[in-house]
């Protein structure tokens, strides 16, 4: 059986652009793809970046007791299936999973053995901001909703094994993934 590692963090702290260039530079690496139900955006592919769901789709999937973990994030669903992460377990030496520290809690409930979370913090509140301004996604009052909810989640993270702060990708990218190897060789 292989090792989950979650990454958690604020959002626009990078969490998923981290990923992708450990993806590409480690393809013994696999990330396991979570649902959500928000709009695509521009370079987004279902089933790669997420699996989008309808809400109707997702609330099916929640009474069938299909997610190791959902949550509803600005108006939005998100949430991983228990079966994706077994899947990726069971054919993965090391499996990557993307979700925010509620998420992160109740995985560990769900999956018990060979699970390690990573939590990446920005340099400051500062930067984030300017990083979610920079995405240009986001109209003023979903900014500030961003940022608040951002100072809740680096409050959580303390609940993690390991923290990495990311000031440039290549660096926090390169210091998760000697925390993987840390762990998966131990």
């Amino acid at each position: 059986m292989g090792h989950l590692f979650v990454i958690s963090g604020p959002s626009a702290v990078g969490k998923t652009t981290i990923v992708r260039y450990l993806l590409g530079k480690k393809p013994q690496l696999s990330r396991v793809i979570t649902c959500t139900t928000r709009s695509v955006r521009e370079g987004e592919q279902d089933g790669v970046d997420y699996i989008f769901l309808s809400k109707e789709d997702f609330r099916e999937k929640i009474e069938r007791g299909e997610f190791a973990e959902f949550s509803e994030v600005y108006e939005n669903y998100y949430g991983v299936l228990l079966s994706s992460i077994q899947e990726n377990m069971k054919k993965n030496e090391v499996s990557i999973l993307v979700i925010n520290w509620e998420g992160f809690q109740k995985v560990k409930r769900s999956i018990t053995e060979n699970v390690t979370g990573i939590f990446i913090n920005p340099p400051s509140i500062d930067e984030l901001e300017r990083r979610l301004r920079l995405r240009n996604t986001e109209d003023e009052g979903d900014i500030q909703k961003r940022l608040l909810t951002a100072r809740l989640d680096i409050a959580h993270a303390g609940e993690y094994d390991f923290s990495v702060e990311n000031k440039e990708i290549p660096q926090a990218a390169k210091d998760i993934f000697d925390i993987i190897s840390k762990v998966v060789k131990s």
